[in-house]
């Protein structure tokens, strides 16, 4: 029997380290299947992309080195 998770589809990062952990953990074996980007989906991340640059959504060199100083 297999089990299909869509592992994609679990945005938070926490729960899909939690879920890989509890797997092995069961030693449950899984196996993934990565899917390559489609033009449209590349494309559509640059334009994003660029659309959050446009809005000043973005961060210096110099400021991300301020703000890891304080991690």
């Amino acid at each position: 029997m297999d089990l299909i998770i869509d592992f994609d589809g679990i945005t938070d990062s926490s729960k899909q380290d939690w879920l890989l952990r509890t797997l092995k953990l069961m030693g449950i074996g899984y196996h993934t299947a990565e899917k390559p980007q489609t033009l449209d989906e590349y494309n559509n991340d640059l334009e994003s992309g660029n659309a959050e640059i446009e809005k000043g959504n973005f961060m210096t060199n110099d400021q991300l080195k301020k703000e890891m100083k304080s991690w």
